[in-house]
């Protein structure tokens, strides 16, 4: 036990050594660079932002630059704003506070208190949609997803009973009638275990979604902000090992580790944000 006492605090200690404001600058750059929806000339400009900031580091420092990654960030969601997914949205909102801080007198400050914002907002619409799409309420969302795509068809195949050849062989049914003009039904291979295990997963998650929401929205007492962190961490240790979403976990890392009430959950986010790019590496982005 001790061995890891020791571990968590030199990681801790090392963390708290980090110029808070350049690193999450390249935090913010690079989950724009790492995550584009908008194909490689886009990508490739985000790098070239990022490249300056790694070779220019008082840049970040500048609100002429944080402006420029603001409208390199906007202009690809204004013209096809039906293409990416959730996550750029999230993020384009996050440069947006990075560059109005700018004008804050607490900088920092500020930026805590609107990424607090920010993830409870997230998780507000998220339950919101589940709890208003019936396809989520019965379970068939969640039995669907454990059975037809990759990660959580694979990471919930100990609780599913879903063999890797019936999962590959689900999702080749699926492409093949994706890529079919009618509509047509067709019959996936589903263990029995699977309706419960999708009916836990579901609960599970609206709980977890609801609470989210609650205590990053709602007034704490100082001395109960820590929970805000608690349940972010529970969250990434709990949904993200089961359904890890690489784009979505690196960005609320990012965003956790600037609104983190502590040293010991800053630390965390900071690890999180490297620590789930490796997990997720053969699930891709």
């Amino acid at each position: 036990m001790r061995p890891a006492i020791n571990a968590v605090r030199w990681w801790t200690g090392l963390c708290d050594q980090l110029d808070g404001w350049p690193t999450l600058g390249l935090m913010t750059l690079f989950v724009l660079a790492r995550y584009s929806s908008f194909g490689d000339q886009v990508q490739t400009i985000y790098a070239c932002l990022l490249a300056v900031a790694i070779l220019l580091r008082q840049v970040l420092h500048e609100q002429v630059f944080w402006f420029t990654v603001l409208l390199a960030a906007a202009l690809p969601v204004a013209n096809n704003w039906w293409v990416p997914g959730g996550h750029t949205f999230l993020l384009l909102y996050w440069i947006c506070a990075v560059f109005l801080s700018f004008f804050a007198r607490d900088q920092r400050g500020m930026l805590a208190v609107s990424g607090r914002y920010l993830i409870g907002a997230t998780f507000l619409f998220a339950a919101l949609w589940k709890f208003i799409s019936p396809e989520f309420l019965d379970g068939t969302a969640m039995r669907y997803f454990m059975s037809t795509t990759i990660p959580i068809g694979v990471t919930t195949q100990p609780v599913t009973g879903l063999t890797q050849d019936q999962l590959q062989h689900n999702i080749q049914t699926i492409t093949s009638l994706l890529n079919q003009s009618s509509t047509l039904t067709v019959p996936l291979i589903r263990p029995p275990n699977i309706a419960l295990t999708a009916e836990v997963f579901t609960r599970l998650t609206q709980v977890l979604e609801v609470a989210l929401a609650v205590v990053f929205l709602a007034p704490l007492p100082r001395h109960r902000v820590v929970w805000r962190d608690l349940a972010l961490i529970l969250f990434f240790i709990t949904a993200y090992s089961v359904l890890p979403v690489p784009s979505f976990a690196v960005l609320l890392a990012c965003i956790g580790f600037a609104s983190a009430s502590s040293p010991v959950t800053r630390a965390f986010f900071v690890l999180a944000f490297f620590l789930w790019q490796l997990i997720t590496l053969p699930f891709g982005s």
